[in-house]
C-alpha cells in the first residue's frame, strides 16, 4: 500500500525543553546533545538495560556513534526520520533516559514510541512523564493518526508502561524475530490520536 504524500504537511516541530505535564517531577524533553554522550553511556552499558534493546552494553565509542546518528535527525521532516529526545528531570540537566519517536515510512499518519531510561530512575514516575510528554508531541504537534510500540514479551517493565499510557496489547507475534542468537516473541501495542486525546491529554 502506498499513501499521497503531496498532502501531508511537515510535522510542528515543538519548543525544546518540552516539559511533561507533571511540575511536581519537572520532567524535560529535549533532542539529545553531544556533551550527552557520558550520560547516555551509564546507563545503556548495563547489561540489564541492554537486555532488550537490539544492542550488546555499549562501550564508550559505542555511545559516541549512536550519539552522532541521534544528532543526525533533530527534527522530523521526512516519513521514515526518527527523533531521540533525551530526558532531563529536577535541577539537573544530565540525560536519564531516552525517548524515540520514528515517523512511519510507508504511512506518514502513524508513528512508533519507543524508550530506555536508567535504573537510577525507575519507580518515580519519570518515565511515565517523559512518555506522556513525547505523545503529546506524536499526537498535538506532529498530528500522527496512531502511535504504535513493540518490546520483547519478557520486557514486562516496558509492557507495564505502555498499558499505563493507555496503549492496547493488539498482538503478540510468537518467535517472530531473530535478536542476539535467539528467537523472540514480540508484543504490539498501540493507541489512537482519538483515544489519547479522549483520556484528557488535549
Amino acid at each position: 500500500m502506498s499513501f499521497d504524500l503531496s498532502g501531508i504537511d511537515s510535522p510542528a516541530q515543538p519548543a525544546y525543553p518540552f516539559r511533561a505535564d507533571s511540575p511536581a517531577l519537572d520532567v524535560r524533553l529535549r533532542p539529545v546533545e553531544a556533551s550527552d554522550v557520558h550520560a547516555v553511556n551509564a546507563y545503556r552499558s548495563i547489561p540489564e538495560v541492554a537486555r532488550y534493546l537490539p544492542h550488546p552494553p555499549h562501550s564508550l565509542a559505542d555511545t559516541e556513534l549512536t550519539v552522532q546518528s541521534m544528532l543526525s535527525q533533530r527534527e522530523l521532516s521526512t516519513p521514515g526520520q526518527w527523533l531521540d529526545l533525551a530526558v532531563e528531570h529536577g535541577d539537573s540537566h544530565d540525560t536519564v533516559g531516552e525517548v524515540l519517536l520514528k515517523w512511519d515510512a510507508a504511512n506518514p499518519q502513524r508513528g512508533e514510541i519507543g524508550f530506555v531510561f536508567s535504573p537510577a530512575v525507575q519507580g518515580q514516575g519519570i518515565a511515565f512523564a517523559a512518555c506522556t510528554a513525547a505523545l503529546n508531541i506524536a499526537f498535538n504537534n506532529f498530528r500522527w493518526h496512531r502511535v504504535e510500540g513493540i518490546c520483547d514479551d519478557r520486557n514486562e517493565k516496558s509492557a507495564a508502561l505502555m498499558t499505563r499510557l493507555g496503549m492496547r496489547l493488539e498482538a503478540t507475534f510468537v518467535e517472530s524475530d531473530w535478536c542476539k542468537g535467539e528467537w523472540i516473541t514480540l508484543r504490539h501495542y498501540a493507541i489512537l490520536n482519538r483515544e489519547w486525546q479522549g483520556g484528557g491529554h488535549a
